[in-house]
């Protein structure tokens, strides 16, 4: 029997300019029973949270975003269980203006 998978999931995002950055996934939280969190952190500090609702009917997926420069900004959204804590306004991926 084999042992347990691991799966490496980043996002590779380009600017304008053709230069390219890589976020890593960092933490996880499920436990809201409305929002699933992904946190994710490139090789430079900046970072993105990303917010994954379903609607109660199951019928709507909707994904939104926030993104961050300093890494200590980051650390501060998530507690030593790796739980969200933070209160960030999420917006839609096409509105994020800070990377």
């Amino acid at each position: 029997m084999p042992g347990p998978a691991v799966y490496d999931f980043h996002f590779v995002l380009h600017d304008v300019g053709g230069h390219e950055v890589v976020f890593e996934a960092a933490n996880q939280d499920l436990t809201d029973p409305t929002y699933q969190y992904y946190g994710f952190i490139s090789s430079f500090g900046s970072w993105l949270v990303m917010r994954f609702t379903i609607n109660v009917a199951g019928t709507t997926i909707k994904y939104d975003y926030f993104a961050g420069k300093t890494r200590t900004d980051y650390d501060a959204l998530w507690n030593v269980a790796g739980v969200y804590i933070g209160a960030l306004v999420f917006t839609t991926f096409d509105q994020i203006t800070v990377l």
